[in-house]
C-alpha cells in the first residue's frame, strides 16, 4: 500500500512539473527588442541614418543598408563586410544590451550597452552614454 501511494505521489508530482514546464513556455514572449530598426538620429556621425539594425528572435544582429544615402561603392564595401564577420546579441529586460561581433578569423569583442523602447522608438547607448535612435520598420 505504501509503495502504491509513493508511486502515485511520483506520478502527481510528474505531472505539476510538466504543467508548470508547459506554462512556462506558452508564457514566454519574444524580447520587444525583435525587429528591424531603422536609424533616425545619431550622436556619433560615424553612422550613417537609414541603416537598418535587424534584431533576429535566434540571437543573431544584421546590419543592412536600409535607405541609407550610400555611394554604390559604400553599398559594395558594406556588402562585402557581411562575409568577414557575424553579429549577435542578447537583450535583458532591465535594458542591458550586449553585442557580440565575431571575425571570420575566430576573434571577437564585445560591447555593453543600455537600450529602451518607447512605442516605436527604440535607443541604445554605449559605455560613453553616446546615443542612437531607430524607429521601427
Amino acid at each position: 500500500m505504501k509503495k502504491k501511494t509513493n508511486n502515485i505521489i511520483f506520478l502527481v508530482t510528474i505531472l505539476i512539473l510538466i504543467s508548470f514546464a508547459c506554462l512556462l513556455t506558452s508564457c514566454a514572449t519574444k524580447s520587444a527588442i525583435v525587429g528591424a530598426w531603422r536609424l533616425v538620429e545619431s550622436e556619433d556621425p560615424a553612422y550613417t541614418l537609414g541603416i537598418t539594425f535587424e534584431f533576429k528572435e535566434d540571437g543573431t544582429l544584421n546590419l543592412l543598408p536600409g535607405n541609407a544615402a550610400l555611394t554604390e561603392e559604400d553599398i559594395k564595401v558594406f556588402a562585402g563586410l557581411q562575409g568577414h564577420f557575424t553579429l549577435s546579441y542578447q537583450a535583458s529586460p532591465n535594458g542591458d544590451l550586449r553585442l557580440t561581433l565575431e571575425k571570420a578569423e575566430g576573434s571577437s569583442a564585445v560591447l555593453r550597452m543600455k537600450y529602451s523602447i518607447e512605442g516605436d522608438v527604440l535607443t541604445i547607448k554605449d559605455e560613453h552614454d553616446v546615443a542612437l535612435s531607430f524607429r521601427r520598420q
